[in-house]
């Protein structure tokens, strides 16, 4: 087990530059919505549904853990080699064309090669994105043998390193701010997850009306904090999954930490803890994430959380939970790997 110092990066978080920055950006974007709320687009109807979603039902996923002995025993594996297999194919298909009858009757000749060749372009691309995934896939194995020994002796550093090459972080960036593992006092695996502040969320909703045309409605104040606690609940769910997928233990304590709002234009300096819960591996097991509401499931789990639907989130107490190890003096205090 690690000697502990702060917790460990797998997602780096917003600074307060960055949260700032993109607070700006989006009150630009509500001030220039003028234009666009006029129009008849019902692409703009399907990107709000798109974007609802993603942040609703992010825990949508199944839930499979690494076999970590199995990858220790596989070993090394030789890096994928290029190949063109598809493109040869198309490329055969191309250079054994012959026109026929019909073709010959009505001059599609010129048409068909057209089509063959488009063939063998899209072919190309197909065997370029089998190799780049078959290339990542072996990197990633071939990693993960290197930190299997270290992960299933619950080193800290290698539960880390194995995070930051499986978590999928294209997918969870949207829906969250970023995300650190720690060990509690009693040697628990702690998830901290910084998730989005209210001003991240959708303020209007999007429709579609008569004539195709785009419906837009600003969102109650209510139904926000309703969006968050949903988004909340999911991100912390879809984090559980991710990290009891690579992390060898029976169960991980998250605490999810927001920004509040600003109060008369001050800003809270830090983020600060407004849900935590304990998630076992049992618990993911015995049930279909796919199916389940989030903020149910997170209640039936035994979330601790303050939050009522006109105020939305306050902060909780968590002293009594014990989530950080004591920390060693700063002389000795270990630094984790770049």
């Amino acid at each position: 087990m690690d000697a502990q110092g702060d917790p460990r990066t797998v997602i780096a978080t917003m600074t307060r530059i960055d949260r700032a920055t993109k607070r700006a950006q989006r009150e630009q974007e509500r001030k220039a919505r003028g234009a666009a709320r006029r129009g008849t687009a019902p692409e703009l109807a399907a990107r709000y549904e798109a974007w609802f979603e993603q942040l609703t039902r992010a825990h949508c996923v199944k839930y499979q853990r690494v076999n970590w002995h199995e990858i220790l025993e596989t070993g090394l594996v030789e890096p994928a080699v290029k190949a063109h297999a598809l493109e040869q194919k198309a490329r055969h298909a191309l250079a054994n064309y012959n026109p026929g009858v019909i073709d010959s009757l009505f001059g599609l000749g010129a048409d068909r090669r057209r089509t063959l060749n488009e063939r063998v372009l899209i072919a190309a691309k197909k065997d370029a994105e089998i190799y780049t995934r078959a290339k990542r896939n072996a990197e990633i194995h071939n990693l993960d043998v290197k930190l299997a020994p270290g992960v299933m002796a619950f080193e800290l550093a290698s539960i880390q390193a194995a995070l930051q090459a499986h978590l999928p972080v294209d997918e969870l960036r949207p829906v969250l701010e970023g995300v650190a593992v720690d060990l509690s006092a009693a040697g628990k695996l702690v998830v901290h997850v910084d998730v989005l502040e209210l001003d991240a969320l959708p303020d209007e909703s999007v429709g579609i009306g008569e004539h195709g045309r785009s419906i837009h409605a600003p969102i109650p104040p209510a139904m926000r904090h309703e969006i968050q606690l949903a988004n909340v609940c999911s991100t912390i769910l879809r984090v559980a999954v991710e990290v009891l997928s690579v992390a060898p233990v029976d169960s991980i304590q998250l605490l999810a930490r927001c920004v509040p709002p600003p109060i008369q234009g001050y800003e809270a300096l830090d983020a600060e803890p407004i849900l935590h819960v304990r998630i076992s591996h049992q618990a993911l097991s015995a049930m279909d994430l796919r199916r389940l509401e989030p903020v149910s499931t997170v209640t039936a789990l035994g979330g601790r959380v303050n939050w009522d639907i006109q105020h939305g989130f306050s902060p909780i107490v968590i002293d009594d939970l014990a989530l950080s190890a004591p920390r060693p003096p700063p002389e000795q205090r270990l630094t984790a790997p770049a």
